[in-house]
């Protein structure tokens, strides 16, 4: 039963990064630009404290909430270890994308990491296209190894 918990924290962690990329593309970069667009202005006009895009996290955070509540309400640990996995990829992506890439938080300045390292090099595609709609790269951790150069 362990192996089967930490199997499906692994699927839903996996699962996020899908969820992410498609958000991002189709959600955020669509329909709901107007929230998300400050996150790529703040690039040039200097970094709020807040962002009308950090609304985004709800959208994650609520499901995995719910997941992990009901879960101890009906003693359900298959619910935990999802709501468990999608708040690991939540943390994750904070530290990777809040921290590490846009210094909302004064640590990991300089990684060493060539994984790290390349992480940025995609997120700084993405952040620098020529026009709206060429934007790349809408994940976080899965991108194309031609960062690793």
């Amino acid at each position: 039963m362990i192996l089967t918990l930490i199997l499906i924290i692994a699927a839903a962690f996996a699962f996020m990064e899908f969820v992410a990329w498609s958000n991002h593309k189709y959600v955020m970069h669509g329909f709901l630009w107007p929230l998300h667009k400050d996150h790529h202005l703040t690039d040039i006009a200097g970094k709020p404290v807040l962002q009308k895009n950090d609304l985004f996290f709800l959208i994650y955070a609520i499901p995995a909430i719910v997941l992990i509540i009901w879960g101890f309400s009906a003693g359900n640990p298959y619910m935990i270890s999802a709501g468990a996995g999608i708040t690991l990829y939540g943390i994750t992506y904070f530290i990777f994308h809040d921290v590490v890439y846009h210094h909302r938080l004064p640590f990991f300045r300089n990684p060493k990491n060539s994984y790290v390292k390349a992480i940025i090099k995609a997120h700084d595609a993405h952040h620098r296209p020529k026009n709206r709609t060429d934007f790349n790269n809408f994940g976080l951790l899965v991108f194309s190894k031609r960062y690793f150069n």
